[in-house]
């Protein structure tokens, strides 16, 4: 057919304006059928889905894939996972990048996950003088039904400020559709022992409750259901991906090697086993259902520890690695640059719609109290303001100042909205087998040549005696010395500020009397003496005030009945006194350690007015009635830099009276650490000036995932001494020079150190002790 060629020369604007007005129709059908082609030639593309398997630190891996599949450009339109699985994929689903996560994940201590109980430092003043002696916190419940033990290691409180901390506090989700990618975890129902998937709501709650790891942390409490770990049933929930609508599957397999005969040396490695096969038969039964087209990645990270966090970047590189060693399979689902960016624009226009917490203004908040506390000491000790936008971390220390506590066996918080109003809802649960509490002391120090010292004690804590939280601590103690306590602490108001207590001990200890008499405090000395034993009984009646947690100030009446008795030689005759005084102790303490600190400060400064009446065999002194006025001061104070610790310490007490002539509460030095090279307490005075400088390194740390015991090396100076002559003042005193070297471990039973000290004039002593808080 012969083409005709259109010449509009010669026609009129006007002719022309028309023709064009005319050809419009035909121009729109060639349009038309152009876009209906391209539509025919252009295939849907296919959904994929990322399926990431549970493993805990081991999960680093997933962050490594997804940076390679972020290089590769493929997309990820659906994920779903188990545990630290669930974990990683949840960070991604809200449009974090893998740089992002990556990042946070560095900054995250796991090992803080797995210890509930917050950090000395912040703990109250009289907890941590209780918890320094009775180290064994086994905090276990006690009652006329029997004893009762928690549900795991820890209560999850430490795991679940993680989860909040690093996800923003999202709002609750109507479906996990609604994320920036669609997302599901999966969990194990305990109960009826099978898989749960969990599609919306709080997206801290759907990764808790899969990251639920039994024994380790205890069952999760969501929607009627108890959850643990979904390792058992689903580890790589495959399924789950599938019947979200993915096409293809890209499942990352991060399963533990079995163990080898040789590997097994106790009951541990046996559970270990066990769980690992579990786990990887519900793994293999999902990788069985994968079809050709689908990816199955499996990082080289099988001889890691769930706990080993210290291997994350390993961890990340290896996922990374096995994933671009599937390169040219991926490629297949590879987009275009523009498409790809298309993708990334949808992703960020979807987390922009998110609500976080940092960003919401709390109209109203909501305690649920299921404790015997009241209402407003919570409200008093969360101090949370209304009407503000509260951060993240500002939200977490006002949740931590309760906890710290340590009478609560969860406190969960939620944003919800109530009416239109943003209301901050906190459930603060009392521990479940409570409210009675055991815990329990083991200490022994040995020198290799004079009797050992040792003792094993327990404790008797009662909490639930009125809603201000009043307890009645009692302490009984054997070995060495022997102790019988009990101690009333009662809050006047709800803000736990200004408090009474009300105290009875009684103490029967041995310390070591000179040949020579109570005057002589020479080291010499220490080679030549006589046990004595002192008796007493104390009643005590104070009324304190604590600002803050770590700081308390208190003052009060004291009333002692005692006597000091040579064991051995009862023929010698006793000392026999009473004293009734006035007291004032002050206090600060923000170690986080009392017998290894590596930060913080210690101070604490008393003072005591009494009026002793002696009336044994020995005089008390020159006259048989005394005023005595007695001070006493401690200062500890810890720094470190990098594995490097620094400790200094000075202590001192003075004791002014008429004549004194024998030390009815005498000041003690001798032993490790405190005037080292001599036994423990071998010298006893009414006054004493001791200070020393400790170094300290941490080798290694022995990190066991659920705790650590770092490996010390180190050495001291020292110098110091006690004399009771109340002629002699500090520059005329016998004071000495003594130092150590010592190695050993912060265990969970305490300290285990191995020591040698020596003082001047050649004095020394080789040291095993275990459990003791030494000062």
């Amino acid at each position: 057919m012969k083409r005709e060629n259109f010449d509009l020369k010669g026609i009129s604007p006007v002719k022309k304006f028309r023709l064009l007005i005319a050809m419009l129709p035909v121009f729109s059908i060639g349009a038309a059928n152009a876009d209906a082609t391209a539509e025919q030639k252009a295939e849907p593309r296919q959904q994929v889905a990322l399926v990431l398997a549970g493993g805990g630190a081991k999960g680093a891996a997933h962050i490594g894939v997804l940076k390679a599949l972020e290089e590769l450009r493929v997309p990820v339109d659906v994920i779903t996972g188990t545990s630290m699985g669930a974990y990683v994929g949840g960070l991604y689903a809200t449009g974090m990048s893998a740089d992002e996560i990556e990042t946070l994940l560095n900054t995250v201590d796991w090992s803080s996950g797995y210890q509930d109980r917050v950090d000395r430092s912040q703990r109250r003043v009289r907890d941590k003088e209780y918890e320094d002696r009775y180290q064994l916190t086994t905090d276990v419940g006690f009652g006329l039904e029997g004893v009762k033990g928690t549900k795991g290691v820890v209560q999850g409180q430490g795991m679940l400020r993680i989860l909040r901390e690093t996800t923003g506090n999202l709002l609750p989700f109507q479906s996990f559709n609604e994320l920036a990618i669609p997302y599901r975890s999966v969990a194990t129902d305990i109960v009826e022992l099978e898989p749960v998937v969990i599609d919306s709501g709080y997206l801290v709650d759907a990764m808790m409750a899969s990251m639920s790891v039994p024994g380790a942390l205890p069952p999760y409490r969501l929607n009627g259901h108890l959850l643990v770990d979904g390792g058992v049933t689903n580890n790589m929930p495959v399924d789950v991906a599938r019947d979200l609508g993915a096409d293809v599957v890209i499942a990352v397999d991060i399963s533990t090697d079995y163990k080898q005969e040789e590997d097994f040396t106790d009951l541990f490695t046996v559970a270990d086993q066990l769980s690992n096969y579990l786990v990887r038969s519900s793994t293999s039964r999902q990788a069985e259902t994968l079809v050709e087209a689908d990816v199955l990645l499996s990082p080289d990270v099988g001889d890691m520890e769930t706990t080993e966090f210290d291997r994350i970047p390993e961890a990340y590189q290896e996922g990374y690695h096995v994933t671009m060693a599937q390169r040219e399979k991926l490629k297949a689902l590879s987009l275009s640059t523009a498409d790809y960016q298309h993708y990334i624009d949808d992703k960020q226009t979807a987390r922009k719609q998110l609500r976080y917490g940092d960003e919401i203004k709390i109209d109203d908040v909501v305690i649920n109290n299921h404790t015997h506390y009241s209402d407003q000491l919570l409200a008093n000790r969360l101090n949370i303001e209304v009407g503000t936008e509260v951060k993240t971390r500002e939200l977490e220390q006002s949740i931590q100042d309760l906890y710290a506590l340590d009478r609560f066996e969860l406190i969960q918080y939620r944003y919800d909205q109530v009416e239109e109003e943003d209301v901050l809802v906190v459930d603060v649960n009392e521990k479940s087998w409570g409210p009675n509490y055991m815990n329990f002391r083991f200490f022994l120090e040995d020198d290799f040549s004079t009797d050992s010292q040792y003792s094993i004690g327990a404790s008797a804590n009662f909490t639930d005696i009125n809603q201000y939280g009043a307890e009645l601590r009692t302490n009984v103690e054997m070995g060495t010395d022997k102790t019988l306590e009990a101690e009333l602490y009662s809050p006047f108001f709800s803000q736990q500020k200004v408090f009474t207590t009300l105290g009875l001990r009684y103490n029967k200890q041995k310390r070591n009397a000179p040949l020579s008499g109570f005057d002589d405090t020479s080291l010499e000395s220490t080679q030549d003496f006589l046990p004595v034993t002192y008796t007493e009984w104390v009643g005590e009646l104070a009324i304190g005030y604590q600002e803050a947690l770590w700081r308390e100030f208190k003052i009060g009446l004291r009333y002692t009945d005692g006597d000091g008795a040579f064991a051995s030689l009862p023929s010698i005759g006793d000392v026999q006194f009473e004293r009734t005084g006035i007291f004032a102790n002050y206090r600060i303490d923000t170690l986080d350690n009392f017998s290894l600190p590596t930060r913080g400060v210690y101070f604490d400064i008393n003072y005591l007015i009494s009026h002793d009446q002696g009336n044994g065999e020995i005089s008390l002194s020159n006259e048989e009635k005394d005023t005595s006025y007695e001070f006493g001061a401690k200062l500890i104070a810890a720094t470190s830099f990098s594995r490097h610790t620094l400790v200094a310490n000075i202590d001192t007490g003075f004791v002014q009276s008429k004549n004194s002539s024998v030390p009815v509460d005498p000041a003690e030095i001798g032993g490790f650490l405190n005037l080292s090279g001599i036994p423990r307490n071998s010298l006893i005075g009414q006054n004493k000036v001791f200070g020393s400088l400790i170094y300290r390194y941490r080798w290694f740390d022995n990190d066991f995932g659920l705790f650590t015991s770092p490996f010390y090396i180190g050495a001291s100076l020292e110098y110091g001494g006690v004399w009771s002559d109340p002629d002699i003042g500090i520059s005329d005193a016998p004071l000495y020079k003594a130092g150590s070297i010592f190695t050993g471990i912060d265990s969970p039973i305490g300290p285990i150190m191995f020591a040698y000290g020596r003082t001047e004039h050649n004095f020394d002593s080789v040291y095993l002790i275990i459990g003791t808080t030494f000062k």
